[in-house]
């Protein structure tokens, strides 16, 4: 029997009427006829799905009376898998809810994303600071901005774990991007004019990760939209109160990527903010990422469903061959309408397969999703397009 180091990509096609899941819920039982080291599950272009097989696997696939037919996929190798992920990375690369069970398995979930994610792109965390000598970062962090009598160092871990769930290495979203610590104790609005100075200098496309938030503040508001008017992408977290996120800055700003957190179950995370100022969800509850001592470490909050985000901005904009002049409008105010031109075939932010639950009226049921599925490219994308048959509920982003 050919051991697994011979595997080779095939697209797995199932007869009409054939739920994926179940399929592979009955394949993933039976662990002695397989061991597919990555599966992809088709959402729209064909009702199947793609994984690693052995010839001996693959035999055993076609003897099956639900398979259609079998061939070996010469485009999916241009994407990259990792089957080692946190269940927030996992759901941002599928619509359809997480086949979990009852007792999901930690850090045992598949990420599918373009390897070319976040590259050429800086994530400030305007947060505790980072710590950049973490592993995990593979030297991709970096300190930028130190408040005035504080040392380059995060005494608190939070900044640290933002980061991680950004650009990580295996816990994180643009795994390309660099991040550039900016640490502040009570001076934001001093940081965000040192970012706005420090991008003029660089100009290299950014974004900025606000995982913290505070009373209405005119001032913090005014702050983001002079982001938004250098053209740098602001996304904040909407607030661990349960409550309407109107009245924190800057979760409020019109000029921000406002996210509130949800949890594996597709569920809204009890504590998150909700409300009309709220853009978009994403995973927020228990989430592993980078921490002090070259640590990790599992917290909750809309501080670390923010940085999910960031780090799918920072893959879309570097996903772009050129990024169009308005780019920065949809990026911020126009990011979750239904705008038919997409920016890229890898990269949507999109309503979920089915809604979250516990989503409070007036609040955008609406979960942050990287668009894996097509891995045809710009072709089969423009199809669905075409045929008027897109994402349920899509929000593609385009100009």
């Amino acid at each position: 029997m050919a051991s697994n180091s011979d595997a080779q990509t095939y697209i797995v096609v199932l007869r009409d009427g054939v739920s994926t899941q179940t399929f592979l819920s009955a394949l993933q039982t039976d662990i002695k006829a397989f061991s597919a080291d990555t599966i992809v599950e088709y959402e729209h272009a064909l009702n199947g799905f793609a994984g690693k097989f052995t010839e001996s696997h693959v035999e055993t696939l076609k003897a099956n009376p639900d398979v259609k037919y079998i061939e070996k996929d010469s485009v999916g190798e241009a994407f990259a898998y990792q089957n080692d992920a946190t269940w927030g990375l996992g759901r941002l690369s599928r619509i359809a809810p997480l086949p979990i069970g009852d007792k999901p398995t930690p850090n045992k979930f598949f990420y599918h994303w373009d390897p070319a994610a976040g590259s050429g792109v800086d994530i400030y965390v305007v947060d505790s600071g980072v710590d950049t000598t973490h592993p995990a970062f593979e030297g991709r962090a970096s300190w930028g901005k130190t408040q005035t009598g504080t040392a380059n160092k995060d005494l608190n871990g939070h900044g640290t774990h933002v980061a991680g769930t950004a650009i990580s290495k295996q816990l994180g979203v643009a795994k390309a991007a660099k991040v550039i610590a900016v640490k502040v104790m009570e001076q934001e609005v001093k940081a965000l004019d040192w970012v706005i100075e420090n991008v003029k200098k660089t100009k290299r496309p950014s974004v900025v990760n606000m995982s913290l938030g505070g009373p209405t503040s005119q001032a913090v508001d005014d702050a983001v939209k002079k982001l938004f008017d250098a053209k740098i992408t602001t996304v904040a977290a909407a607030g661990n109160d349960n409550k309407d996120a109107k009245t924190v800055s800057p979760a409020r700003s019109p000029y921000a990527i406002t996210v509130g957190a949800c949890n594996i179950r597709d569920k809204k995370w009890s504590g998150s903010n909700y409300g009309e100022v709220v853009n978009i969800f994403a995973p927020g509850e228990d989430v592993d990422s980078t921490w002090l001592d070259k640590k990790t470490k599992v917290m909750s909050g809309t501080s670390m469903a923010a940085p999910h985000v960031s780090g799918l901005m920072a893959y879309l904009i570097s996903l772009q061959s050129k990024v169009p002049q308005n780019f920065w409008a949809y990026a911020h105010v126009g990011v979750l309408k239904d705008i038919r031109t997409p920016f890229h075939p890898t990269l949507l932010l999109c309503k979920s397969m089915t809604e979250l639950n516990d989503v409070a009226a007036k609040t955008a049921n609406l979960l942050a999703y990287n668009n894996h599925y097509d891995l045809n490219g710009q072709a089969a994308f423009e199809e669905e397009i075409n045929e008027g048959a897109a994402l349920v509920g899509e929000v593609a982003v385009g100009a």
